[in-house]
């Protein structure tokens, strides 16, 4: 069960490498070198949208966007201050609220990464086999 998040998105990362395969022409006829090519396309793309994903939800995760979210949440009040209930006091006590919540949570942000580095490795793989052909 601990690694069942990395197979999920293992799986959901294989499923969109072979669309952005098959949008790119995998399946038509050309050379071989063509097709490795097309499928170290489909790896790169989807490395790249795993590890910028991962790297952001690890930023989330330290705090980085709290003042954004406390300014959200104040410019609504401000706006709709019928609508949105604003009990904290000031930036400090939302910081350490947040963080409390943040503690409380194991959201495993890192498997996303991984999984993006994985999809990298096999891409910089096809594209050393893509050399020798």
């Amino acid at each position: 069960m601990k690694y069942i998040r990395y197979w999920v998105q293992a799986l959901i990362g294989l499923l969109l490498s072979v669309a952005v395969m098959a949008s790119r022409g995998l399946f038509a006829e050309g050379s071989a070198a063509d097709r490795v090519m097309i499928v170290c396309d489909g790896f790169t793309v989807t490395a790249l949208l795993f590890l910028s994903v991962g790297a952001l939800a690890w930023i989330a995760t330290t705090g980085f966007f709290d003042i954004f979210s406390y300014a959200v949440r104040k410019g609504a009040h401000a706006l709709l201050p019928g609508l949105v209930h604003d009990s904290l006091g000031g930036y400090y006590e939302y910081r350490l609220e947040k963080e409390d919540t943040r503690k409380k949570r194991d959201r495993g942000e890192k498997s996303t990464f991984l999984v993006g580095a994985g999809f990298l490795l096999v891409s910089i793989l096809l594209t050393a086999v893509w050399y020798q052909l």
